[in-house]
């Protein structure tokens, strides 16, 4: 059974009163990993149909349960926004490792200097 049903997300929740109203209400020791793992394992089932809502996540309010596109889009642009950052750093550490066979040209000498 996902811990994800356990839990009521009709009104938004902080991860860290989550993880405690889990140990509380259950005796379920979970850690905040395992709790977003568990949320992504729920939001598979929800892709299949196979249950009945979906649960979005927002940095400002915490975890809830929606069957609206509106309110899934809180979780949906965060994730995008760590794309996009994620995907800088990739450049970024690209870029510096490529820069690191380029050559530079000295011109008051006349050579050719190599920074490897």
């Amino acid at each position: 059974m996902n811990i994800c049903a356990l839990v009521n997300l009709s009104t938004w929740k902080k991860q860290k009163d989550i993880l405690l109203e889990l140990h509380r209400e259950y005796g379920i020791n979970t850690t905040d990993r395992k709790w977003r793992h568990e949320v992504a394992i729920w939001n598979e089932k929800f892709e299949l149909h196979e249950v009945p809502y979906y649960i979005t996540h927002s940095s400002k309010y915490g975890f809830k349960a929606t069957t609206d596109y509106e309110e899934a889009q809180f979780g949906r642009n965060d994730d995008l926004r760590r794309i996009v950052s994620l995907a800088k750093k990739i450049r970024s550490c690209d870029r510096a490792f490529g820069n690191l066979k380029n050559y530079r040209i000295d011109f008051e000498k006349g050579e050719i200097v190599c920074d490897l």
